[in-house]
């Protein structure tokens, strides 16, 4: 008798590069997520801090250039280690999770924004986080060959910004 048993969390360690464009205002603190968690996206809930991260650099630029093309930015590379990371990317691992794949690249804003409802990648990214992602991996939905790295659950020692130079600021003081 063929077991129809779902297989297991199929979890990847990434170790790689990847890329992220970011908000001047964000530049002092690259590992935050506060941007992400301000307004929500479409792979965080608002007050869910995110890091979104590139494949490579030209995904980087569209993926931050959606909404307003000539706003400035920081482009910095950042160095990952991270494990319990879902590729949402493969068919198999996105029926472990029931996630249907046309769901992933929902009109997520005009969903919250004007149909005033919540996107469905929400409850996605509520169910792996409770199977214990840290993250997953994502096709881009601005340029088809590209990906992004979205993470939930960061430390400093897992993603490091490449700042060989010292030229992101240091962190905002108040006063």
């Amino acid at each position: 008798m063929a077991s129809t048993a779902k297989p297991k969390h199929p979890f990847l360690t990434i170790q790689r590069s990847f890329w992220r464009l970011m908000a001047p205002k964000w530049s002092h603190a690259p590992l935050s997520g506060a941007g992400a968690a301000a307004r929500g996206g479409r792979f965080n809930r608002p007050g869910q801090a995110a890091l979104y991260m590139s494949s490579d650099l030209e995904t980087a630029l569209v993926e931050y250039s959606q909404d307003l093309p000539d706003r400035p930015g920081a482009f910095c590379r950042f160095d990952v280690t991270v494990d319990k990371i879902l590729d949402l990317r493969d068919q198999e691992t996105c029926a472990v999770f029931d996630i249907v794949p046309p769901v992933l690249g929902c009109p997520w804003k005009q969903i919250l924004l004007i149909e005033k409802a919540e996107p469905p990648t929400w409850p996605v990214v509520d169910r792996l986080r409770t199977s214990g992602a840290s993250g997953a991996l994502v096709p881009s939905q601005r340029r088809p060959q590209g990906y992004n790295l979205v993470l939930w659950v960061w430390t400093d020692d897992t993603v490091r910004p490449f700042d060989p130079n010292n030229d992101l600021p240091l962190p905002a003081q108040s006063d």
